[in-house]
């Protein structure tokens, strides 16, 4: 590690020089187009370069040249990030950076990674990785960033700006229509307008998305099993009639923008978005189902075996899913006192309901069924000014509230030879959920001094406290036939007991630092700062012998970055290097465990201390008119330095979704089709290393190789935009999570490999 730190600082030293020495020399004017973030929350937008944080942005332009879909998209292209789905359920975010992510399906588990849409927190995991479109830009900030943003960042923030009108705008409207190899169709539709130019425009972005399905169903009569009573059999054929994980989405978004006066700017969002289809497509993972899994009978070896793909499964069951969800944002900026004072209130509600299919074979032997609701709001008032010429400050107040409520009832066989569809005679249910409200209310100050022209300090603190309030089903396992648990009158309906707990948390996340400006196009930075992550409960209580319901205790984090930003040779190059080191006390973490009661044993703990240091570097140049390349490199190390007495120690293991080295690579030609526009022909590449699924370091994901491709055409004046496309073209296999079932054998939700597509776009501006 020590030697990879002074290997990249040696590069950086045999570089950075030629910036003050002896600059290329450009003729064409030539550079790197400018991309401005606001995750400083200074009133104004910022050139990224400028900022003294690890971020990694994208515009919309980059997002349309990779068909961006969904966030899990850029899961490949940032150093130290996964931006993956748990895959138990449809859009549900497992995010990691830096080696801080959470394994839970759980919604009262919180992330570690934020996600905040048009300003406004995210505060339930469900429904974070949904098909979008028409966005201004994606950001990502890597590393705690309590002070701005509060709770649950301490791995980092992943902010979404959706497009808005322009007051000063004419009316413009952009189409576009997508197409794949597997059959999934998508089409949106955006319009804008002013209704009187300078003072009010709106806008509306329709969006359909039509996926028939990726994985095929194998499931097939046997010499032991009979046909599955849940799936429509084709004998004819030998499987099932259609392919599993058929999706169909809508979102609806206006958007009105107002600037009554030069000084005051309104902004209304509204979004309703439906997403319905199949549950999610399990496996089992590792090939086989083993004898003890059968009651002593010969194992099966072709639940997926090798003459298979990958993508396949022999699943009785399709299962279902279903998410809705509205969501209001009201923004308003007001010049005042010198500065900016902006009001963000946002309001949101996720219903979510599901069937799946955990097992992945022809056996009828666990399926979960849920149902989860979370109504939040939050407000954010703020005031960002630049005194003076040389002080930036932001002060502002938040809070949030949410209610959740969830409901699950698993179907669990116990006998392997009885194939009764569920719940059968020989099977257990058992109701699991519960319901929970989360008050937090935060209050921070932010500053930046210019003491020099070049030198600038950095200062901050953030108060946080949080308040949760819980009723979690729990109770004593009950025994079969038909049994469930004993406190359960009526599970139908879900009239259970339950524990009544609560937890109250408050934090103090400071943060201290400089910038200093090396040169005219680079600077280093460093900070320390701190993060803070509130205790919680586990809505999955199932053997609350094992694992109790909650609270756990608040996760803390000491946290510095050093870094170097530049743009370099005449700006035709930008090189970015990070150095981090995290120190985590009670970090929290999902266990995922199998059991020989309940298949499945779930619950949140505060596993011990962990350390996580790591290096990252970015680079993106030009180095012709027509050719682009980019790239990126990470380094990580985390491991637990002290336990948890109270469970199995997880001393010296690597953390969950950690990835050691991860790397990407990608370049873009343009090919000048003299006045009949340009084809850009592009290329990105990413590798992850093998890593742990799990703290036992018992479940691995394995290396990935992710290869993306695209042939774009764009007419003149940009109007039309025509790309054929391919992701994953290695045709790699990855699931969502890696789950022990009964500790008999390992089942995962697939993800998709190989895709071609073709996409058309249109803009009238």
């Amino acid at each position: 590690m020590r030697s990879l730190i002074l290997a990249v600082t040696a590069a950086a030293y045999v570089v950075f020089p030629l910036v003050g020495a002896a600059q290329m020399t450009d003729s064409s004017g030539r550079q790197l187009d400018e991309i401005f973030v606001v995750a400083q929350k200074k009133g104004r937008a910022e050139n990224l370069q400028d900022v003294p944080a690890a971020i990694t942005a994208y515009n919309s332009e980059q997002l349309d040249g990779i068909v961006f879909q969904k966030l899990d998209d850029l899961s490949y292209s940032i150093p130290g990030v996964q931006l993956e789905q748990v895959g138990t359920f449809p859009g549900v975010q497992n995010f990691s950076i830096r080696g801080q992510g959470i394994n839970s399906s759980i919604p009262s588990v919180d992330p570690t990674v934020g996600v905040f849409v048009d300003g406004i927190y995210q505060a339930t995991t469900y429904g974070t990785v949904l098909d979008t479109w028409d966005l201004e830009s994606v950001e990502v900030l890597r590393g705690p960033q309590g002070l701005l943003f509060g709770r649950n960042v301490t791995g980092g923030a992943v902010t979404v700006r959706t497009a808005r009108p322009d007051v000063d705008g004419e009316a413009a409207f952009k189409a576009k229509l997508l197409a794949t190899d597997e059959d999934r169709y998508s089409a949106g539709l955006a319009f804008e307008a002013p209704f009187q130019p300078g003072v009010a425009a709106g806008k509306i972005m329709l969006y359909y998305d039509n996926d028939d399905g990726y994985y095929e169903n194998n499931n097939a009569t046997s010499a032991i099993f009979p046909t599955p009573p849940f799936i429509s059999f084709d004998p004819a054929t030998g499987s099932s009639p259609r392919n599993g994980g058929k999706l169909e989405t809508k979102i609806i978004r206006p958007t009105l923008v107002l600037t009554p006066s030069d000084t005051v700017e309104m902004t209304f969002i509204a979004e309703h978005g439906e997403l319905e289809g199949d549950g999610a497509q399990w496996t089992v993972v590792d090939g086989n189902l083993p004898s003890a899994a059968l009651g002593g009978l010969p194992a099966i070896v072709g639940v997926r075996d090798g003459g298979q793909s990958e993508f396949t499964t022999n699943s009785n069951d399709y299962g279902f899913a279903e998410v809705d969800w509205d969501s209001l944002t009201f923004e308003l900026n007001i010049d005042f006192a010198g500065g900016t004072l902006t009001n963000i209130f946002g309001w949101k509600d996720v219903e979510q309901a599901s069937a799946t299919d955990v097992d992945g074979t022809y056996l009828p032997a666990f399926v979960a069924v849920g149902e989860t609701s979370q109504d939040q709001w939050s407000n954010e008032l703020r005031w960002a000014s630049t005194i003076g010429d040389n002080w930036d400050t932001t002060i502002g107040i938040y809070y949030l509230q949410t209610d959740q409520t969830y409901r699950e009832t698993r179907y669990i066989q116990i006998n392997p030879l009885d194939l009764s569809p569920l719940p059968g005679p020989s099977a257990i249910t058992l109701a699991l959920g519960g319901d929970m409200d989360t008050d937090t209310w935060g209050i921070f100050w932010n500053n930046e001094f210019a003491v020099t022209e070049d030198l600038s300090l950095l200062a901050g603190i953030r108060y946080s406290d949080e308040e949760k309030d819980a009723d979690i089903i729990s109770g004593p396992f009950g025994a079969p036939p038909g049994g469930g648990f004993g406190p359960c009158q009526d599970i139908v309906n879900f009239m259970c007991q339950a524990d009544d707990l609560n937890g109250d948390y408050d934090n103090v996340t400071p943060k201290l630092g400089f910038r200093y400006q090396w040169r005219e196009n680079a600077q280093v930075y460093g900070h320390w700062t701190k993060g803070f992550r509130a205790g919680g409960f586990n809505f999955r209580n199932a053997r609350p012998d094992v694992i109790p319901a909650g609270p756990t205790k608040e996760e803390e984090q000491d946290s510095i970055e050093f870094g170097i930003k530049s743009q370099i040779f005449d700006d035709l190059m930008r090189f970015n290097v990070a150095y981090f080191r995290n120190e985590i006390d009670d970090i929290q973490r999902e266990l995922n465990l199998g059991d020989t009661q309940v298949v499945v044993l779930q619950g949140t703990i505060n596993a011990g201390d962990a350390k996580i240091k790591g290096v990252e570097v970015e680079f993106d140049a030009l180095p012709t008119d027509a050719l682009r390349v980019y790239g990126s490199l990470s380094y990580l190390d985390g491991e637990y330095t002290s336990k948890n007495p109270a469970f199995a120690s997880f001393l010296g293991n690597e953390l969950p979704r950690l990835a050691p080295w991860q790397f990407s690579l990608g370049s873009s030609y343009d090919f000048d089709l003299s006045g009949n526009g340009i084809i850009r022909v592009q290329a990105d590449y990413g590798y992850r290393q093998e890593n742990f699924y799990d703290d036992a370091n018992t479940q691995e994901f394995d290396a990935q190789h992710r290869l993306g491709a695209s042939i774009n055409w764009y007419s003149p004046e940009d109007h039309w935009t025509v790309s054929l496309f391919g992701k994953n073209l290695r045709d790699e296999a990855n699931y969502g999570n890696l789950t022990s079932i009964a500790g008999l054998f390992t089942a995962g939700p697939m993800q998709k490999g190989r895709e071609y597509g073709l996409q058309v776009q249109y803009r009238s501006d």
